[in-house]
């Protein structure tokens, strides 16, 4: 009787101690992200002082939809923005270039305030493509225009 209690020990030990790995290395993926249920492959990861959220792109229109926003204290006038391909560099004088244009403008964006916008991109045809790139706001402040790099986007074709 005392060897049958014995192995029937050992036999929970060992299992109980399988399920504690497989316990482990399910919580480290969870902790990961592999979990994260971003099955549209597109992230928005914004700068400080800006907001970047719920972006979806549109294989259909090839835009993209995006929830941005800014505090850096100052309130924006004729603010656009746009979509500037990783392949395509800034230049020295640090004037992005779009090559599938602005958004419309936006009368003023305050400091704190939020705007959902329709981006243009191009490159990203085939279902399964991504690209990725950063999302610039043009706006002006007492008749000066600037330009801020609000967030590096990578967004992915379903």
């Amino acid at each position: 009787m005392k060897f049958r209690l014995q192995s029937a020990m050992e036999y929970l030990m060992t299992y109980g101690w399988a399920i504690l790995i497989i316990a482990v290395v399910l919580g480290a993926l969870f902790a990961l992200g592999v979990f994260g249920g971003n099955t549209l492959g597109t992230t928005c990861v914004a700068q400080s002082g800006y907001l970047c959220q719920n972006p979806i792109y549109s294989h259909a229109t090839g835009n993209f939809v995006v929830t941005v926003g800014q505090s850096t204290g100052t309130n924006w006038d004729n603010v656009a923005f746009g979509f500037q391909p990783q392949s395509v560099p800034v230049p020295s004088n640090g004037v992005p270039s779009f090559p599938d244009g602005l958004t419309a403008n936006i009368a003023v964006l305050g400091t704190g305030q939020t705007q959902s916008e329709n981006v243009p991109v191009s490159g990203v045809v085939a279902p399964g493509t991504t690209q990725s790139g950063t999302l610039w706001a043009e706006y002006q402040i007492n008749g000066n225009t600037y330009y801020a790099q609000i967030a590096t986007v990578t967004m992915k074709a379903v």
